[in-house]
């Protein structure tokens, strides 16, 4: 009933009467699903606020719901979400600051500290309240600086990892070389300095601020990850990136880089298996670039081409008729397909297209059934269908079969109300079936009778 009863929770169409109702039962997990409605009246936020549920709190507050000042602040785990507000009453960061048991996690929540907290919590013995404090807010260059020589690594090494810490400082914590590389508040030059160390090359592979030659060391390295993370670099030079082709992980690794010359993208696309996920050096590619691609004997650049949801019209026109599949995958999708192009593709290209047909949001219901009824058993199929917000009930009725679709089509509000009825019989849908908005209020209410609600 828990299931039933989060599904109702959600439901947009649940009448006020029944929503007063599910308040009034008080569960913690309920009245979490409850505060994320966006229809509540205040007295029924009141009542939520009224439970001192963090998390419940923390959601009012995020959707504005209630601001800081309608808070009590009596309980301090409240009082913590509170202190994620911009808005946080200074008051309420001071309480915690000096509670032993909340001082440690109040950095990390606090969306910001008055300066005589940030002292406060610096002086702390433990250890680790210093750290919290030094990796989430930023310091007086003075009291960063001392910190700089505070007896824990602990604090240290969290000073070298903050990207709050001033580049002066940064710049004695060279011990910490793995936590400097990968902040990037690190000065460029001291970065530089740490590729002698092993630790911080994968992390130094990554940045974009580096001269040449560090780069140029870099793609000496053996190890796959750090090559992986240069490939990707868009500052690596292009002589640098040439090295990078010898494996199709690092092939895969180039195509995920924005500046890969076009010879090289050329070169790679072939081998690197990227299936039809936008290219990033294809979505900034000019027109005349894209041309090249797209008259390639290469399926796969002319997939990765077709892919691009911008094309000049006579090029999509060129690549919609393409026969290869691949390419038809990659274009099935775009915004430019009418819905004649859509019943063509899957015509042509029958069954192991048609859940790509039916992620386009321009797909007929008629297709859709269509696309239904010839599944032949590709699951993915019932589920692109279930997802689809056109499907008929009709449609949604021959997807059930699959299990997953199944939970899908339960929450579909085109689902015929004695299906949406049968599967709140179910653990696994029963949720989702709650949830939809074309269960009839007959129905809520009978729910919540057995539930004592």
């Amino acid at each position: 009933m828990n299931t039933v009863l989060d599904g109702l929770a959600a439901n947009p169409a649940l009448p006020a009467a029944l929503l007063d109702r599910l308040i009034a039962l008080a569960d913690p997990v309920l009245s979490l699903e409850l505060a994320r409605r966006p229809d509540l009246s205040p007295a029924q936020v009141s009542a939520l606020l009224s439970r001192e549920e963090p998390a419940v709190v923390s959601v009012l507050l995020r959707s504005g719901q209630v601001a800081p000042s309608d808070v009590p602040l009596s309980n301090p785990s409240v009082a913590l979400v509170v202190t994620e507000h911009p808005s946080c009453p200074p008051s309420a960061t001071r309480s915690l600051a000096a509670h032993p048991e909340f001082k440690t996690r109040l950095p990390e929540w606090a969306h910001a500290l008055p300066a005589d907290v940030i002292e406060l919590l610096a002086r702390d013995p433990d250890p680790a309240v210093v750290a919290e404090l030094v990796t989430f807010h930023a310091l007086p260059g003075a009291l960063a600086s001392e910190l700089s020589r505070h007896p824990s690594a602990e604090v240290r090494r969290a000073l070298a990892a903050s990207p709050h810490t001033p580049a002066d400082v940064l710049a004695r914590l060279t011990t910490f070389a793995r936590e400097l590389a990968a902040n990037p508040a690190t000065p460029a030059s001291v970065a530089a300095g740490l590729v002698r160390h092993h630790e911080a090359r994968y992390w130094l592979a990554s940045r974009t601020d580096l001269p040449r030659e560090v780069y140029e060391q870099l793609a000496g390295e053996v190890e796959p990850g750090i090559l992986a993370e240069l490939a990707a670099n868009p500052s690596v030079p292009a002589d640098v990136l040439r090295q990078l082709t010898g494996t199709r992980a690092l092939q895969r690794a180039l195509l995920r880089n924005p500046a890969i010359p076009l010879d090289l993208l050329v070169q790679v696309v072939g081998t690197a298996r990227i299936g039809s996920s936008p290219v990033p050096r294809v979505l900034v590619a000019s027109e005349s670039e894209l041309r090249v691609l797209a008259a390639l004997a290469t399926m796969q650049a002319r997939m990765v081409v077709a892919a691009r949801p911008d094309l000049p019209l006579d090029l999509f026109q060129r690549l919609v008729v393409d026969p290869d599949p691949g390419v038809a995958a990659a274009v099935v999708t775009s915004p430019l397909v009418t819905v004649d192009q859509l019943w063509a593709l899957a015509e042509r290209h029958g069954a192991r297209l048609f859940p790509r047909v039916a992620r386009n949001s321009a797909c007929s219901p008629e297709l859709l059934h269509h696309m239904a009824l010839r599944a032949d058993g590709v699951e993915e199929t019932f589920r692109a269908i279930a997802r689809h917000p056109r499907a008929s009930g009709e449609t949604l009725s021959l997807c059930l079969e699959d299990a997953q679709a199944r939970h899908l089509a339960a929450g579909h509000p085109h689902l015929p109300v004695d299906k949406i009825v049968e599967m709140l019989g179910s653990e696994f849908t029963a949720g989702a079936a709650a949830a939809n908005p074309s269960l009839p209020v007959a129905v809520m209410e009978e729910l919540l009778d057995r539930s004592g609600a």
